[in-house]
């Protein structure tokens, strides 16, 4: 799995007007000036050799102009173009300093505390960010970043500073972004009561081969459909007849045998709950079974296209087709979450949701392995962008299915990857989405899980009613 980072938006109005004018000027300074500058030292150096000596000092001090001028506006295009703060489990990335010429990462390991300066500062764009580091103090002004990235900011320190000390001042600034502001801002007070506790380094593991035969010869493998981490998803064909679709998962070998002991009782239960669903928009689980330290779900094989591979030939769908699948997909989540007890999926995003030849879409895809996995491994499940704050933490709800069934909307409608721990909004990509389709999908993105719809079901009427308003789909 690729590792998930978070950019903040540094909006230095002076940065980006000077990275404007710089690129408004390119062909001046990038093209017209080193080509004259090549130009005119071939013609010095044929005029060296002719002569035995500069002959024209003047034209040295001009040549050498031009290429300085290039090099310069290289750099300044280098410099200026790293206006964002990123954040990941490995530091944090600061903005360049042009004139300060500081390291731009850093470390959490080079990082022993963070707080907030002019914490009384009623103006919290007036305050400053400062990391504590083996090599003194660097500080974040505040005043080139909103109230919405701030906390993005915030959320991403916090779920990766590790052994870093969060000052009280941060936690204070955290709050009083969540309780005062405009309306648009997003508590994440008691989404993060508790740091992310654990870090686990997966062990890979060797897929099984193509032409492999297991479950006592019933099974064939035929190909692989993904592979990451310590699982996989295969082909296979049963009884030299049927297809099916075969999910892996391998406790790796560095947990504890009372936790891959209590991983494995969590997929039989889980898995002994998916074989008794029945709804005809939901993929049916078949069997699961262990063989050779391995454990496996198999599905039932559904033949079409999946969601993400239409929208990527197709390019973004129209609103009203996407209402009639989210009706579907809504349907979904409403059988799941109904269950006793709530089946939480974990996944679902549109490479999870096929296009059937009838028109209708299928679930193909459970989280129980998927759980499985990530309480075998520490590792969190899902696609990132599509992965709701608490989900990445390990404490995933019914509403981390709402929040990913929103970015599934947004994907449909935009054609482009929801960003992750944000809350989405389709219509900054496309103006003629109508805005209660808009506000919908900026509800069910709410970082905050209290802040979304609640339920599936409460869904379901509501997007009957913006069907109702749009015209026929043709």
């Amino acid at each position: 799995m690729a590792e998930l980072s978070v950019r903040t938006r540094f909006l230095n109005h002076p940065r980006q007007a000077a990275l404007t004018a710089l690129k408004a000027t390119f062909p001046l300074w990038g093209v017209v000036a080193p080509v004259a500058a090549v130009v005119a030292t071939v013609a010095g150096y044929f005029q060296f050799i002719a002569d035995g000596a500069i002959s024209n000092v003047g034209s040295f001090a001009w040549v050498t102009s031009l290429y300085l001028i290039f090099f310069l506006g290289l750099a300044a295009m280098h410099w200026l173009s790293h206006d964002a703060i990123v954040i990941d489990k490995d530091g944090v990335q600061l903005p360049f300093s042009p004139f300060k010429f500081k390291r731009r990462a850093l470390p959490w390991t080079m990082v022993s505390r963070v707080k907030v300066d002019n914490i009384n500062e009623k103006n919290f764009q007036k305050r400053s960010l400062s990391f504590v580091t083996t090599e003194g103090v660097r500080q974040l002004g505040l005043s080139h970043i909103d109230a919405q990235e701030l906390e993005k900011l915030l959320l991403a320190a916090e779920m990766w500073s590790g052994k870093t000390e969060l000052d009280s001042t941060v936690l204070q600034l955290k709050d009083e972004l969540a309780s005062g502001g405009s309306g648009t801002l997003i508590s994440f007070t008691d989404m993060w009561e508790e740091e992310l506790g654990r870090r686990f380094c997966p062990t890979a593991f060797v897929p099984l081969e193509p032409g492999r035969v297991i479950r006592n010869g019933t099974l064939k493998v035929l190909r692989h459909l993904a592979l990451g981490g310590l699982s996989a998803v295969y082909l296979c064909q049963m009884n030299d007849r049927k297809m099916v679709v075969l999910k892996e998962a391998v406790v790796s070998d560095d947990s504890t045998e009372a936790a891959q002991v209590k991983a494995r009782e969590m997929l039989d239960r889980e898995s002994e709950m998916l074989l008794k669903l029945q709804h005809t928009n939901i993929v049916k689980v078949l069997d699961h079974f262990t063989e050779q330290g391995r454990n496996y779900l198999m599905l039932e094989y559904i033949n079409g296209q999946d969601l993400r591979q239409l929208v990527q030939q197709n390019g973004p769908q129209r609103e009203a087709l996407v209402l009639t699948w989210a009706m579907e997909m809504a349907t979904m989540l409403k059988y799941l979450h109904e269950q006793e007890p709530p089946i939480i999926h974990r996944d679902f995003t549109p490479d999870n949701l096929v296009l059937c030849q009838d028109g209708s879409l299928v679930l193909i895809d459970f989280g129980a392995a998927n759980e499985f996995i990530g309480n075998a491994t520490g590792t969190f499940v899902g696609k990132h962008a599509f992965i709701a704050p608490e989900q990445f933490r390990g404490k995933a709800v019914v509403q981390s299915d709402i929040y990913a069934f929103g970015c599934t909307l947004y994907f449909l409608l935009t054609g482009k990857e929801p960003e992750a721990l944000s809350t989405s909004n389709p219509q900054t990509e496309n103006s003629r989405i109508s805005s209660e389709m808009s506000e919908l999908i900026v509800c069910c993105t709410q970082l905050e899980a209290r802040r979304r719809y609640q339920s599936a079901a409460q869904l379901i009427p509501i997007l009957h009613g913006l069907a109702a308003a749009l015209p026929s789909i043709t």
